[in-house]
């Protein structure tokens, strides 16, 4: 079970490092490989938050659970934004109360810092399977969680634009609205990687993931695909343009992944980093952004050089919050409990094993 848990780490740091990447110019340095980052990296997060999913708890402790280490960093990122926008920026105090009141309405189109909307939807995303599952057992057949998985995909991916934008009309006038109320309006598409993931760890050996054609297959698949297919998919943006293309890009890219994983998990020194870097993957999500935006910028008026600003910045994004990570919140009682790492301590002791094995190599 140890095992098991270090590979889906290991994913999830290779997952956020693929995420820290596509939030940037990175379409420009290298066209094809950001399209295979957009092709499953986000399906990939719901996959591997589903993994360990349980529906066998009371749903109050699961719903304080995920209060705890979804929304409580959210709402601190919110003030933390707001107090830095009227501190050091021109916005003034009815501007910036006014963004974080949309940002409360917990949707990409209305944050400032748009990679938030991930961490709200995964909130909404534990409420929706535990209704999917209370309402799988009650049909009470074995192949019902398959036929409903493949039936809510297949309605969400044909209804994912229905809310993108709408209008509704308050008191004579006609406002538009981009999506619902913590994205749910893409529930049924992010929900079906979720489940999939959850379903998947309990009946799929992981050493399924740590044959090598698994990881020639399903990336040789890919690469195919991607490079003769142009269909692509946005979650943020509600793209998915295609049911059975994008769908089995996103399995395939998945696959490869937690194939990956298994491999690097083999070798010690690559293991615990990506570990690390999987367990850190919130942190690294909430601040990457301003700082890769921030530093790139500030690199490319200096060097008029567009590679080298994007790689320099992408590490200062990868970088910067795990350092903040590991010198702000973590020895922090307070901002650890408001960052969902109470039960996380663990991070401190990967971080010095890592440190260690380094300066004796």
């Amino acid at each position: 079970m140890v095992k098991r848990l270090e590979f889906i780490d290991i994913a999830k740091g290779i997952g956020i490092l693929l995420v820290v990447m596509g939030h940037n110019d990175f379409g420009a340095v290298s066209p094809f490989f950001y399209k295979f980052i957009y092709a499953f990296h986000m399906p990939l997060f719901f996959f591997v938050s589903g993994m360990f999913f349980k529906d066998d708890i009371p749903f109050l402790i699961m719903l304080r659970r995920r209060f705890d280490s979804l929304i409580k960093p959210y709402l601190v990122t919110l003030i933390m934004i707001f107090f830095m926008t009227i501190s050091f920026t021109k916005v003034n105090f009815d501007i910036a109360t006014t963004r974080i009141i949309k940002a409360i309405y917990a949707n990409g189109h209305y944050i400032d810092w748009v990679q938030l909307w991930f961490i709200p939807h995964l909130f909404a995303l534990n409420i929706f399977a535990f209704g999917y599952f209370k309402f799988v057992k009650i049909a009470k057949s074995k192949w019902a969680t398959w036929i409903f998985l493949f039936l809510i995909q297949t309605i969400g991916v044909f209804t994912l634009g229905a809310f993108w934008p709408f209008v509704i009309n308050i008191f004579g006038r006609n406002i538009t609205i981009f999506g619902l109320p913590l994205s749910i309006d893409i529930i049924l598409v992010s929900g079906f990687f979720f489940i999939l993931g959850r379903e998947v760890n309990r009946i799929v050996p992981s050493e399924v993931f740590a044959h090598p054609l698994t990881l020639l297959v399903s990336v040789s698949a890919l690469m195919i695909m991607l490079i003769f297919l142009p269909q692509t998919i946005d979650f943020n943006t509600r793209v998915f343009e295609s049911l059975p293309i994008n769908s089995l890009e996103s399995i395939l890219g998945i696959i490869f992944i937690l194939s990956l994983s298994k491999k690097i998990e083999n070798i010690p020194f690559l293991s615990r980093i990506f570990r690390y870097v999987g367990q850190a993957s919130l942190i690294i999500l909430i601040f990457h952004v301003p700082i890769q935006e921030t530093w790139g910028e500030k690199l490319f008026y200096y060097f008029n050089n567009q590679k080298l600003s994007y790689w320099i910045s992408y590490f200062a994004g990868v970088g910067f919050p795990i350092l903040i990570n590991y010198y702000v919140i973590q020895p922090n009682p307070f901002l650890r409990n408001w960052f969902g790492q109470e039960k996380n301590k663990n991070l401190i002791n990967t971080y010095q094993a890592v440190s260690t094995e380094n300066s004796s190599s």
